[in-house]
């Protein structure tokens, strides 16, 4: 009778405990992170649509077609969403928003113009939000960076960061100030071209102003601020 054998493996240190190999796994790049901050490519497409219908429909049959126009595409976009099992909820968000845009749009009436008002006013709020936080010492870039970075560490196992201990480094608290002016100023430039196209009666400039203002300068600002905020608190941790 043989004795019995054993088998250990011999890691030389080579595995690891999960939790580690989660906190050491590579992170996602700069592209995939921005593209998943705002729904992907298809979110790209997805939120231009229900504007690129209204425009053309308030044109040609009035504020009633455009407003059936947008709201009929917002529903089969949030239909494709459920039918390809991908994440409905930015479908349910946009189909809201036009709703709202279409009812504010009904009640102002005219040329359809009023379907932009909601967007308008929230560039405003938006800015004033932002330079709030920087009165008061709380950049919001940074508050919301830091939220983020939490959950994403959270998701992962990787141990908890310093939390609001971020403002007591100089310069992380610069870098996210700045980054917070950064976004107070597109803010703003979006309200006061937008408003300027709304006071003049420009409705297609004004869906014009919404695509290209929209996602695209978004997206450049979300970049700026991921690759400006990641070198910044990297450094920190080194």
């Amino acid at each position: 009778m043989r004795p019995a054998t054993y088998c250990v493996p011999v890691t030389d240190g080579a595995e690891q405990e999960p939790g580690t190999a989660e906190q050491d796994a590579p992170e996602a790049s700069i592209k995939d992170q921005v593209l998943e901050q705002m729904g992907g490519w298809q979110g790209l497409v997805y939120s231009a649509l229900p504007v690129m219908a209204f425009v053309p429909a308030n044109a040609v049959w009035g504020l009633k077609g455009g407003a059936i126009a947008a709201l009929a595409v917002a529903a089969l976009v949030a239909v494709i969403r459920l039918a390809t099992r991908t994440s409905i909820q930015p479908a349910i968000s946009g189909f809201f928003g036009v709703a709202v845009c279409v009812v504010i749009a009904m009640i102002v009436g005219g040329n359809g113009k009023g379907y932009f008002l909601y967007g308008i006013v929230m560039q405003a709020v938006f800015a004033v939000a932002f330079a709030v936080s920087l009165l008061v010492r709380w950049p919001l870039v940074g508050v919301l960076w830091h939220l983020f970075d939490e959950r994403k560490k959270e998701q992962t196992g990787a141990a908890a960061g310093a939390g609001a201990d971020w403002r007591s480094d100089r310069r992380q608290y610069r870098t996210f100030a700045w980054l917070t002016v950064l976004w107070i100023a597109m803010f703003a430039v979006r309200f006061a071209v937008q408003f300027a196209l709304y006071q003049n009666d420009d409705v297609g400039g004004l869906g014009v102003a919404r695509i290209i203002m929209g996602w695209p300068m978004f997206a450049v600002g979300l970049l700026i601020t991921f690759l400006v905020a990641r070198r910044a608190t990297h450094a920190r941790t080194e």
